[in-house]
């Protein structure tokens, strides 16, 4: 991937100059109007020659070396420009000799990161999504991480009515020997919320529901209005970016702004997750990067972040002769 930035006095101007210098072939990346009047635009062409060999260097990367390099990776992932283009914009005003800190630091200033359990008060969490997210499994590892940490959680579940939803974490709590407390509905919440005030740590399991189905909405809405909680949507990584956005957006609107994507060991594009933050303003919290329930949680740093985007720096170099 070739990137490259033009400044012209106008927009029809930058175009030319985009054309003349990558080709009609080129994709634009960032546009922008400045102050001046003057249009400031980042486009990108693929490579067609095969992947060069490079002689490393000692010295930083420039601000145009790590945005092309950015571009090609939120490229692959499948990120939206408009979530691609704020990252990249970020990255231009960055200098380093570590592109994948560079990379994290521009993740840090486009997202919201905010791990609940690094709060020292905390309020009863509640994992919602749809169907499959994997609430019950983060659930399950959230109940493990406090036991192992000498805590005494409270687990309940209003996935009730779905076939073996109870049964599948009374399997991971019996490990635990903790035991799974049920509420039917918000009243039943209500009650069953008044009976753990002795626990460190609150952790309430709901069932998948349609976030497009304005019924099973309102049902959500009045169990999280029951008392101050701290709701967070469960999102698998790996899915369509513009479906996971809907998705993230529909929650959001019931005060949702934490944010626990899934199955972080085995997708392959993450563009979803990027942009459900993106659009729908939602704080990375935790994830979920293991089947495993003991020590299976990531806490979502804009550092873990780039890992997963860039599992291997690059190193700056000049192509070979």
């Amino acid at each position: 991937m070739r990137l490259k930035s033009f400044h012209a006095k106008s927009m029809s101007e930058a175009m030319r100059q985009v054309r003349s210098s990558l080709g009609g072939d080129a994709v634009i990346v960032t546009s922008r109007e400045e102050a001046s009047g003057w249009v400031r635009i980042t486009a990108a062409v693929e490579q067609l020659n095969s992947a060069p060999e490079y002689e490393e260097e000692q010295d930083g990367f420039d601000a145009d070396e790590v945005a092309e390099m950015i571009t090609d990776i939120l490229l692959k992932h499948r990120v939206p420009a408009s979530v691609s283009g704020k990252i990249i914009s970020t990255a231009m005003t960055l200098f380093g000799k570590d592109p994948k800190k560079m990379f994290a630091e521009a993740l840090q200033k486009t997202f919201s990161f905010s791990p609940t359990y690094a709060e020292k008060k905390r309020k009863p969490i509640v994992l919602v999504g749809p169907p499959g997210a994997g609430k019950t499994l983060m659930a399950a590892k959230m109940a493990a991480r406090a036991v192992m940490d000498g805590q005494k959680p409270a687990i309940i579940t209003t996935d009730i009515a779905r076939a073996g939803g109870v049964e599948q974490l009374s399997a991971f709590l019996n490990i635990l020997s903790l035991p799974l407390l049920q509420a039917e509905d918000a009243k039943g919440l209500r009650d069953v919320l008044a009976k753990t005030g002795n626990s460190t740590q609150t952790i309430i399991d709901t069932g998948g529901l349609n976030p497009f189905d304005p019924q099973e909405m309102k049902f959500l809405a009045r169990l999280i209005s029951v008392e101050e909680m701290e709701p967070a949507l469960v999102l698998p990584a790996g899915t369509d970016a513009e479906e996971s956005a809907e998705i993230a957006m529909t929650f959001s609107v019931l005060g949702v702004k934490r944010f626990i994507p899934t199955r972080l060991d085995f997708a392959r594009r993450l563009g979803g997750i990027l942009s459900a933050a993106d659009r729908a303003g939602l704080s990375f919290t935790e994830g979920s990067h293991t089947s495993q329930v003991a020590n299976g949680i990531l806490t979502v740093t804009p550092e873990a972040l780039a890992n997963l985007l860039m599992p291997h720096s690059p190193k700056r170099g000049k192509v070979k002769p």
